[in-house]
């Protein structure tokens, strides 16, 4: 079986250069690329994702970090897609997807502390942001490379994917106000601490800074309540802007029921789902294209490997957001 120390060898050059080659660094001359691909042909060699990984000082592998799956995580669309941008696009690198899962923050620190220390994984992609990340304390101790979908709690050195989640909520209120000449619209979020919601909540206020404002439990039964004892006692509400898709559905219904001058109040959520296609009338949707979002995380996540200036390798990504047609 052919080796690279053998294509080394026959080519006069490093293991380590060979091992770029092969990889099309682009920190290899073309010319020294070319000539290791033709030697490494005629020879008949066969990468081996195995033997590379015993040899690299790290794996081909990325790791995907998901928050614990009781937070809710589990049947997550906007997640779901994000894994399938994340899946092609390592595919494209030869390179293989790892998920750190649990039912709480200790089984996740432990899955990503194995994936780094028995699996030389030293990619990472965080999806969730939180503040005083011990996995994100974990991975720089192992000096790994790490990008967050979202906008960081933390900011700092942090690289990142996200939306411009403040503006696209002030559009998107704007255009619904305007459409339906709104005077007493509502906007629905959780009591979580999630900046996106924040960042919304901020662009709908500005588009609307008298509206008032719902902030429901994370807990779904608690949140049909909460919605039906707001409409009753609020029957003026004549529009919803919500920070997602679910929630937004959610509120539409529960103020179909218990609002009887609105038999469907026309409602905006974000992410695109098939929420939309449920509900019907009246519902819009912001696509924040959630695959690019995931697609981004990578060409950042790899962003090292093509440049050697650390500022131009530590470049965040705000990807586009599309507004629904009213």
């Amino acid at each position: 079986m052919v080796t690279i120390q053998d294509i080394a060898d026959a080519s006069g050059v490093s293991i380590s250069t060979v091992s770029r080659a092969l990889s099309d660094s682009p920190r290899i001359s073309q010319k020294t690329r070319d000539l290791i691909h033709k030697i490494a042909k005629e020879m008949g060699y066969t990468p081996s994702f195995a033997a590379k990984n015993l040899m690299a000082p790290e794996s081909n592998t990325v790791g995907v970090v998901f928050q614990p799956q009781n937070s809710g995580i589990s049947g997550n669309d906007f997640v779901m897609h994000e894994m399938f941008g994340i899946n092609h696009e390592l595919g494209q690198k030869n390179y293989l997807l790892a998920t750190a899962t649990g039912t709480n923050w200790r089984e996740v620190y432990e899955s990503v502390k194995m994936m780094v220390e028995a699996g030389k994984v030293r990619r990472f992609i965080l999806l969730y942001t939180t503040k005083h990340d011990p996995i994100t304390q974990l991975l720089k101790e192992y000096n790994a490379r790490v990008v967050v979908t979202g906008e960081p709690q933390w900011m700092g050195e942090t690289l990142f994917v996200d939306n411009d989640n403040y503006q696209a909520a002030y559009e998107v209120t704007q255009q619904l106000i305007k459409k339906f000449k709104l005077q007493k619209p509502l906007f629905v979020r959780t009591t979580a601490e999630w900046l996106y919601e924040e960042n919304r909540e901020r662009g709908f206020l500005n588009a609307m800074p008298n509206a008032e404002v719902l902030r429901l439990s994370e807990n779904f039964a608690e949140q049909k309540g909460q919605l039906r004892d707001y409409f009753e006692i609020h029957p003026d509400v004549d529009g919803i802007v919500a920070t997602d898709d679910k929630i937004a559905f959610l509120a539409q219904h529960q103020a179909e029921a218990h609002l009887s001058s609105h038999a469907k109040l026309p409602t905006v959520g974000f992410n695109a789902t098939e929420y939309g296609q449920l509900s019907g009338k009246n519902f819009f949707s912001v696509d924040v294209q959630p695959m690019l979002l995931g697609a981004e995380a990578v060409h950042v996540l790899f962003n090292d490997q093509i440049h050697e200036n650390p500022d131009e390798a530590s470049q965040n990504v705000i990807v586009p957001y599309k507004l629904p047609k009213f």
